[in-house]
């Protein structure tokens, strides 16, 4: 669990930002923002992810369990 978020509108991250961060097609970032793969909000009619959860939710990828 973490504390409350605080972030700026510029730690917001778009489909074709997280498509460029990740190496993968606008597409297939979009999709896995919309089925909550990588944390992310739609704020009306466009999705968003925090740059800090993004990167909370790639370095568990990589994590030993």
């Amino acid at each position: 669990m973490h504390g409350p978020l605080r972030f700026t509108r510029d730690e917001l991250l778009t489909p074709d930002e997280v498509a460029e961060i990740l190496r993968i097609r606008r597409t297939t970032a979009l999709e896995y923002m919309r089925r909550g793969v990588i944390p992310a909000r739609k704020i009306g009619k466009l999705w968003y992810s925090p740059r800090s959860l993004l990167d909370e939710y790639l370095t568990s990828l990589f994590e030993d369990d």
